[in-house]
């Protein structure tokens, strides 16, 4: 059984709704399915999906292929990952001295070299070849028809 993690459109006119679900690749879009794995409302400004990245997970294992957009929609959700609704992200800071006392360390260590010997070769003459050919008077002709 192909299986397809991809998104269900649900809601009213003019009102979309789409659940993250497992179905059978030869179901149709609004037809069966196998689990809802999560939802996602287009409308809404904040926490507008949510993903049960487990079970995501275990899908994936057995063999699931995601849509392109159930597979963006995912990235969203791991990258989001115990990170509270309303928080600031976090920003990591950089010791930019210890990276720039790390450089030296790389550079400065000796490079060795590598001496190659040139051996003398001996060229020999190059024989004409001239004297072999055949003049262009004693090839055959060809006869016309």
């Amino acid at each position: 059984m192909a299986t397809k993690i991809r998104l269900r459109r649900m809601g009213a006119r003019n009102n979309p709704f789409y659940r993250l679900v497992v179905a059978d690749s030869r179901f149709a879009t609004t037809g069966r399915y196998l689990e809802v794995l999560g939802w996602y409302d287009p409308k809404k400004a904040e926490q507008n999906f949510s993903v049960k990245t487990d079970r995501v997970d275990y899908w994936l294992g057995v063999g699931a292929q995601m849509s392109a957009t159930a597979k963006s929609l995912i990235k969203k959700a791991r990258a989001g990952e115990g990170v509270q609704p309303g928080a600031a992200p976090e920003t990591k800071k950089v010791d930019t001295q210890a990276l720039i006392d790390a450089v030296p360390e790389q550079v400065e260590k000796p490079v060795e070299e590598v001496v190659v010997e040139e051996v003398a070769t001996e060229e020999a003459p190059v024989e004409e070849a001239a004297a072999e050919e055949v003049p262009a008077e004693d090839a055959p002709e060809k006869q016309e028809a």
